[in-house]
């Protein structure tokens, strides 16, 4: 079932996170946005100096609530499961992952002496130069690259497992691009592990969930509200305007609303879980930090917010994230 959702060129919501961008991070960072005329540096420089702080990911027990959709376990990180599940039993393994970021996720797979090579890549120069001196750090060897997928040559290169996390939703045309480009890179019976937003395009918000995020906003007290710089309070989510998506990052999103057809598509389903993000992706953004304390009435708040995004996710059939393990079809 699709659900569409309306679209906004420019909407209030901007001017008020524009607003706040320039408090935290001030004018210079805000106007460096307008001078990088190519979209690769606007890409690169989104990723170079993006961090993590008060997004709903940072959040234990989402992150928690995500393992036990996946694996049944809150303490099973993903890719412990894969490996248990689909890949124990083998050797010489060989893993690329796209999109790398700061290479969280092939240092998790890279424990496991079965793989016989990891590779990541990544537009952003720092979160790679930060992947290369952790993997040094843990001792591992993992080849990292600093380029453009596209630019890679892959010319006799297979591997076993390709993995997207919070990386597919970036490209454009996703079934053709893993018709022409994943799907050949794969030996047989390779593997295409997916932890993916796949959500409106642009993150042009349904009005459904819109409504559902600022019905649970205007019920949270202000203190849960507070951004970052414990002076503004957030009083209503919006659907970011189109013109601020692509002057921040214009590869947010560009197709993700057909990333789940596409998977399936191209590649054998063995297992795919969804995962919600419908609510808490926009109406925690900004203010997760209110609920890293461990005090009751936070932990309360917090069950009652994602007990919300569970039943949204049952009684509209909508889904914004999915975790799957796919596999190349036999010819």
């Amino acid at each position: 079932m699709a659900f569409k959702a309306a679209v906004s060129y420019i909407s209030f919501g901007d001017f008020v996170d524009s607003y706040y961008k320039i408090q935290v991070k001030g004018m210079k960072f805000f106007l460096s946005k307008f001078f990088k005329i190519a979209a690769e540096n606007r890409v690169s420089s989104k990723w170079d100096t993006h961090v993590s702080v008060s997004d709903f990911w940072v959040i234990p027990e989402i992150k928690q609530s995500w393992n036990i959709k996946i694996s049944g376990d809150a303490n099973m990180i993903y890719e412990d499961y894969v490996y248990q599940k689909y890949l124990k039993a083998k050797s010489n393994l060989h893993l690329l992952s796209v999109g790398c970021g700061d290479g969280t996720h092939e240092r998790n797979f890279a424990k496991y002496t079965n793989f016989e090579h990891i590779a990541g890549v990544d537009v952003s120069p720092e979160t790679i130069k930060r992947a290369k001196k952790m993997a040094l750090e843990h001792g591992f060897e993992i080849d990292y690259f600093c380029d453009d997928f596209f630019r890679l040559d892959f010319s006799n290169k297979k591997f076993d497992v390709i993995l997207f996390n919070a990386s597919l939703h970036h490209f454009d045309r996703i079934d053709a691009f893993l018709h022409n480009h994943i799907a050949p890179l794969l030996n047989e019976n390779g593997l295409v592990v997916v932890f993916e937003y796949c959500g409106p395009n642009r993150l042009q918000w349904r009005k459904s969930q819109l409504d559902e995020a600022n019905r649970l906003l205007q019920k949270m007290p202000n203190v849960y509200k507070t951004r970052i710089d414990g002076k503004s309070i957030k009083r209503k989510v919006y659907r970011p305007g189109l013109l601020r998506m692509f002057l921040v990052d214009p590869s947010e999103a560009p197709d993700s609303e057909n990333l789940a057809a596409a998977l399936k598509n191209n590649f054998v389903v063995l297992e795919e879980k969804k995962l919600g993000w419908n609510i808490l992706h926009l109406l925690l953004k900004d203010i997760a930090h209110n609920f890293l304390n461990e005090e009751t009435k936070t932990k309360s708040l917090l069950s009652a917010l994602m007990t919300a995004e569970d039943d949204f996710v049952l009684s509209t059939q909508e889904n914004d994230a999915v975790f799957g393990v796919y596999q190349k079809r036999t010819t």
